[in-house]
């Protein structure tokens, strides 16, 4: 089995929204030859909702990149990672149920539930029996990120995987000429706000249909009339039931006044499309995004990669529903890679921000986002009032 080193770190503050924050925790899988001068590192980005330490991450796919790669690979449970890990019932929730389907739920109904999906079968079952397929927004019951956090949203996902990566290069002789980032969906966004805020550290980027930009349904989800998340399964007859689930977040974009607002200069700098941001760099960028996979849209990622082409060297897979690579898995789409791009993978400096002391100041309208790294791999953004 591939030896797994677990590390905790302080994590940075939260500047936007000032929350408590708990410690990070990080999970360093090694290749099984151990390190020797060309290992490089590879952060590896799970998606919402699955940790880092899962059995998948922890013993499939890390030791697979840590020996295919020759890298030292990084998962780390990074801010709102335990997303809809509590659902909470709440008296609205009954009131419009009950109101608008004529029903008679209480409290009661859910007692000795398991899990979310035990809530979801009872309200179900329930509707289906008056021949309802799918439930009016009004009438879902709200999921929560767990451990008090709330979505940041790629920002201090990005934030706390910068500072993992930090400590580990501090800590290990490492090939800074091959430091890889690899996500699929919000992990590929992670992965890209990465290299956005630390563009001459990474010499790959894999992107497999990550998200491009903030999108206000999983920020703002109780002030929208549209699902954050969506939760089906079979009933009676193959019958498939639909329930759309919004998280409970402090962001608003109702109230202007509010320290909570989600405002322009928060969109900026969670935004790929925004070409003022950009400078150019060694880092190679890999996107793979199927035309119609119904979460991330793919005229985002069209955006994104055209602006990247003028800084970086972009490889860019726009799939067709038929493409054999719409359904690669983690290990075939690296076999892939390696096999028509191998040498890519590494840049030629070994610089990375940390080891140049980068500092980098994104304006974002009303406010700056001021980013700086320093030798002993520490990070620290600040926010300016412009």
């Amino acid at each position: 089995m591939a030896e797994t080193t677990t590390i905790k770190l302080n994590p940075h503050p939260d500047i936007e929204l000032n929350q408590e924050r708990e410690e990070i925790k990080a999970f360093l899988t090694m290749p099984d030859a151990g390190i020797n001068p060309d290992t490089g590192i590879i952060m590896v980005v799970n998606e919402l909702g699955e940790l880092a330490d899962s059995d998948y991450q922890k013993n499939e796919l890390r030791p697979y990149l840590a020996n295919k790669l020759n890298c030292i690979a990084v998962g780390v449970n990074y801010f709102g990672v335990y997303r809809n890990s509590q659902i909470q019932i709440r008296p609205s929730f009954l009131h419009n149920i009950n109101r608008i389907y004529n029903m008679n739920l209480t409290l009661e109904s859910f007692t000795g539930v398991q899990s979310a999906a035990d809530v979801y079968r009872i309200i179900a079952e329930a509707v289906v029996a008056k021949g309802i397929t799918s439930l009016d927004l009004r009438c879902q019951p709200h999921l929560i990120t767990g451990k008090d956090e709330y979505q940041s949203w790629g920002f201090l996902p990005a934030i706390d995987c910068l500072q993992v990566l930090g400590e580990v290069l501090q800590h290990y002789n490492l090939d800074t000429r091959k430091v890889l980032a690899f996500g699929k969906r919000y992990g590929a966004y992670i992965a890209l706000l990465m290299g956005k805020y630390a563009p001459h550290t990474f010499s790959a980027i894999i992107d497999y249909e990550g998200y491009s930009r903030a999108e206000l349904k999983h920020i703002v989800s109780g002030e929208l009339m549209e699902a954050d998340y969506l939760f089906s399964f079979n009933l009676n007859n193959d019958m498939k039931f639909y329930i759309a689930s919004a998280c409970n977040n402090p962001w608003t974009i109702e109230n202007e006044c509010s320290l909570q607002y989600f405002s322009d200069s928060h969109r900026q700098i969670r935004s790929l499309l925004c070409e003022k941001h950009r400078v150019p760099s060694e880092t190679c960028y890999y996107s793979y995004h199927s035309e119609d996979n119904g979460v991330t849209p793919i005229y985002d990622k069209d955006r994104m990669v055209e602006i990247l082409q003028g800084y970086n060297t972009v490889f860019y897979n726009r799939m067709a529903a038929d493409d054999e690579n719409v359904r690669l898995t983690d290990k075939d789409l690296f076999a892939r890679i390696l096999t028509d791009h191998g040498e890519s993978l590494q840049k030629i400096s070994a610089d990375t921000d940390f080891s140049s002391g980068s500092n980098y100041i994104f304006d974002c309208g009303e406010k700056s986002y001021d980013f700086r790294f320093d030798n002993k791999g520490y990070i620290q953004v600040s926010l300016i009032k412009n």
